[in-house]
């Protein structure tokens, strides 16, 4: 069974930065910034859903 995570409701996590950060939004800028949002949601979700083996750990030091 493949159990899909719930949808973020992104306009409740701008609502949520925006009051932390203390910054206001036009707005009219609104659905732009919902807009990126979504794009960095779906870019994440690339990231998360990359299968690593168990032994996986990050690298202690970058080496080229």
């Amino acid at each position: 069974m493949n159990v899909q995570p719930p949808t973020p409701d992104l306009g409740a996590f701008l609502d949520a930065a925006l009051a932390v950060v203390r910054l206001p939004l036009e707005a009219e800028l609104r659905e732009r910034v919902l807009v990126h949002l979504g794009i960095a949601a779906g870019m994440a979700d690339l990231v998360l859903d990359f299968p690593l083996e168990d032994e996986a750990e990050p690298a202690p030091v970058y080496q080229p």
